[in-house]
C-alpha cells in the first residue's frame, strides 16, 4: 500500500475556543467546519474542538483544528516545536497588516525596521525565503513565508 492523504489538519492547543477561534477567523481568514465541532460541556470545556479551514490562493486548503486541551495561555512562545507557516506573497505587507491589528509578533530578526521581525534564509541551491514568527492568543507560535527567485549564481 502506498500512503495517501487528501488533507493535512494541524492540532493547535488553545486555552479559550471562542477567543482563538475569533482570532483565526479574523485576524487569518479561516472559517468554522461546523461538521466537526465538539462542544464539550456546551461551554467549549475541556476536550473541545473546532476545524477551521482557510482557501488558498493556489486552490488548496489549509486547515486547523482548535483543541481545548490547556487551562490558560502558554507563558511565552515556545523556543521548538510544529510552526504552522503562512506563504504570503508580501511578507512586509503582512508584517505591517499584523502590527496594526497589534498582533503580537516577535522581534527575532537581526536589524532594525522591518529586519527586527524578519529573518532571512538562503538555501544550498540559492533560493531565499523571508519569514517572522507571531503568536495567537495562546502564545502558539506561527510563521508567515515569503518564497523568493532563486538568486543569480
Amino acid at each position: 500500500m502506498k500512503f495517501t492523504a487528501t488533507q493535512l489538519v494541524t492540532k493547535i492547543s488553545v486555552s479559550d475556543m471562542l477567543l482563538s477561534k475569533s482570532f483565526y477567523e479574523r485576524m487569518l481568514g479561516f472559517k468554522l467546519d461546523e461538521r466537526y465541532t465538539i462542544n464539550s460541556g456546551g461551554d467549549y470545556q475541556k476536550d473541545s474542538y473546532m476545524q477551521l479551514n482557510a482557501p488558498s490562493s493556489n486552490g488548496g486548503a489549509f486547515t486547523l483544528g482548535l483543541y481545548k486541551d490547556i487551562d490558560k495561555p502558554f507563558d511565552a512562545m515556545p523556543q521548538t516545536g510544529t510552526v504552522p507557516s503562512f506563504i504570503v506573497d508580501d511578507v512586509h505587507a503582512t508584517l505591517h497588516h499584523f502590527l496594526q491589528q497589534k498582533i503580537a509578533v516577535i522581534a527575532a530578526g537581526n536589524g532594525s525596521g522591518d529586519n527586527q521581525y524578519i529573518i532571512k534564509n538562503e538555501s544550498d541551491e540559492g533560493y531565499v525565503d523571508l519569514f517572522f514568527f507571531f503568536c495567537d492568543p495562546d502564545n502558539n507560535s506561527l510563521v508567515i513565508r515569503q518564497n523568493l527567485p532563486k538568486l543569480p549564481a
